[in-house]
């Protein structure tokens, strides 16, 4: 089995999960797992290290399957629950305290995976040139960006998962979006580089 899942098809298997059904949770795993993995290794670039925390909550989920609510959208909540874990282990990691991601860190933009679906030449340097653009931006950025545009959360859901007000969500995304088309005529121009005559 594989694919997306649509939010009735995930909300079915965590009510199947929540009254014992191991098959389920382990059906929500393996239909999430890739957007998991993507996001954390997007906010952590040790494989191993997301690996872990992935199945971590997985096994949690289960230790608790008896007295956990129902959620609205299941994806949103494995997102949230996935950046808390990792947080959470790089604290014991590096020994202090990790109330959010820090600021410096790495948030990468790639889009090779969907290279494998687009033929044209065209088409990839296109793509290049798009990613080239992003990683441009600052982490914060390309975090809203990738929640908003790719994994297709509210404007709420992102809050919560950044840790932001609302306003502060739309704020960011519109300075975001001003800084994708600078740069994007920047490069569209091959001015790469001279970002003040812009």
């Amino acid at each position: 089995m594989s694919g997306q899942l649509s939010t009735e098809e995930a909300q079915r298997f965590w009510r199947e999960f929540r009254a014992g059904d191991i098959d389920a949770l382990a059906t929500l795993m393996e239909r999430f797992y890739p957007d998991l993995f993507n996001w954390g290794m997007r906010l952590h670039n040790e494989r191993e290290f997301v690996k872990d925390c992935i199945q971590e909550i997985f096994l949690s989920l289960w230790k608790v399957q008896e007295t956990i609510a129902p959620v609205e959208n299941v994806k949103f909540y494995l997102l949230v629950v996935l950046k808390s874990r990792m947080l959470r282990e790089l604290s014991k990691k590096e020994n202090k305290l990790h109330t959010r991601l820090s600021e410096d860190y790495t948030f990468s933009v790639e889009f090779s995976a969907d290279l494998r679906l687009i033929e044209e030449e065209h088409e990839v340097y296109q793509l290049r040139k798009l990613e080239q653009v992003m990683n441009q931006l600052s982490p914060r950025q390309k975090e809203l960006i990738y929640l908003r545009f790719h994994q297709n959360l509210s404007f709420e859901q992102i809050a919560e998962v950044m840790q932001l007000g609302r306003q502060s969500v739309y704020n960011l995304l519109q300075k975001s979006l001003g800084s994708l088309r600078r740069h994007w005529v920047a490069v569209v121009l091959g001015l790469a580089g001279w970002q003040g005559i812009i």
